[in-house]
């Protein structure tokens, strides 16, 4: 596992361009490589042990995280990214155009909230296994899913760190340099 503060401070000197590259090629890929595999071992779950509550309690809350997810890196793979990218890209403020959803705070206020959403299921998730620490005599089964599910949190803990503290900084000092002042 990465010093997940040396991760971070690292990333604070790249630029805007290279950071959405990161945290699509990183963290987008992972998180979309990861929540089918987790979806399909709680369905094996689910038809092994079908009247496990806490098994059906996590597919409710983890099917619904990953449809909110789903739309979340949309907006931001479709909308904010590529803004985000140009603004990377801007030499002089003659070059600079606005965004056509408006300058960043609200978006990104709205992003932020999110982020915190999907940190309250999670935080439900890590609560309903027990930090996820599987019961004793579980099936490999639940070791994996719990295994991957602490795994999966953890990547999203880096990843909206990165975006919050970094990402979506870097690009508002850069949009309030040029925004208004053609």
């Amino acid at each position: 596992m990465r010093n997940n503060e040396a991760y971070i401070s690292n990333l604070k000197a790249w630029n805007l361009d290279d950071l959405v590259d990161h945290v699509m090629n990183t963290h987008h890929a992972y998180l979309k490589a990861n929540y089918p595999l987790i979806h399909q071992l709680m369905d094996k779950l689910i038809v092994q042990e079908p009247t496990n509550s806490i098994a059906k309690k996590i597919k409710s809350l983890f099917s619904e995280f990953t449809d909110d997810l789903a739309r979340h890196l949309i907006k931001e793979e479709e909308i904010l990214f590529p803004y985000f990218k140009r603004l990377g890209q801007i030499n002089d403020k003659a070059s600079f155009e606005p965004a056509s959803f408006g300058s960043l705070p609200k978006p990104i206020e709205m992003m932020e909230n999110e982020h915190d959403d999907s940190h309250d299921t999670l935080e439900q998730i890590r609560k309903v296994t027990n930090n996820y620490t599987p019961p004793e005599g579980a099936s490999p089964v639940v070791h994996s899913l719990y295994y991957k599910l602490k795994e999966f949190e953890s990547d999203m803990d880096i990843h909206h760190e990165l975006e919050n503290e970094i990402l979506f900084v870097k690009a508002q000092e850069i949009e309030e340099q040029f925004e208004g002042k053609k």
